[in-house]
């Protein structure tokens, strides 16, 4: 069975060998044509609006949301890196039930905190619940409100410029910095993981623009790393190129 991503790398060659427009363009639309095929099944499932109009999908994604996804994904990848490592090295198993799941759970908060974060900035925006519910894979409102802590409020309000909440602790100043891609933010290092990522789950040397929508500077320090990450040669690169 083929991966969604190899399907709609092979819609887009398809697209762009009757369009002649560049692969990045032919993926682009492909994905911006089966969002719009999923809005409009959820309209009709619903009898209701789908909460997204349509010039949402020509706006650009704002890039405060990508800096906090790379942020969470960074510190989510460094307590999994903790996990698998106690495996390695731990010979107590009462140590490693302890330190492994400590690791585990610090990875989860993050992962409920962006996921709410990103949430609560879509409902400010004007997206509705029937799509925060196919977004989020829920069936209920209430577990859709579960995501938006405390914690969450506080992290928006500071990634967005608002006023600091009463009690805040953290997070406000996290996500103010997230903004600003200063102190708790590190930007280098999110592109470090971002790039070791691209070697690793690529799609590359199969399709040899897999890595063509990147920046130049990103996709040539991928390159470099495909062949450490992956065992392929440079051989294969030039092969496929």
């Amino acid at each position: 069975m083929k991966s969604h991503n190899q399907a709609r790398a092979n819609a887009a060659r398809r697209r762009q060998a009757e369009t002649g427009e560049p692969y990045a363009a032919a993926l682009q639309a492909v994905r911006l044509d089966r969002f719009r095929r999923l809005d409009d099944l959820s309209e009709a499932d619903t009898g209701q609006a789908s909460g997204m109009p349509a010039n949402f999908h020509e706006l650009p994604v704002p890039e405060v949301l990508t800096q906090l996804v790379r942020y969470h994904s960074h510190r989510i990848a460094k307590y999994l890196y903790f996990a698998m490592d106690e495996g390695r090295w731990s010979q107590d198993f009462a140590e490693w039930q302890s330190m492994t799941l400590y690791k585990l759970t610090d990875a989860l908060e993050h992962l409920h905190l962006l996921i709410g974060t990103i949430s609560a900035y879509l409902r400010n925006d004007g997206v509705q619940q029937v799509s925060l519910r196919r977004y989020l894979q829920v069936e209920e409102d209430r577990q859709i409100e579960a995501y938006f802590t405390p914690q969450v409020e506080e992290h928006l309000a500071g990634l967005t410029g608002q006023e600091e909440p009463d009690g805040a602790l953290i997070w406000y100043d996290v996500g103010r910095d997230i903004a600003t891609r200063s102190g708790w933010s590190h930007p280098e290092r999110h592109e470090a993981l971002e790039a070791v990522l691209h070697a690793h789950y690529g799609n590359y040397p199969d399709d040899a623009q897999a890595f063509d929508h990147l920046p130049t500077a990103l996709r040539e320090r991928v390159l470099v790393l495909v062949p450490l990450v992956t065992g392929i040669s440079s051989a294969q690169h030039d092969a496929a190129d």
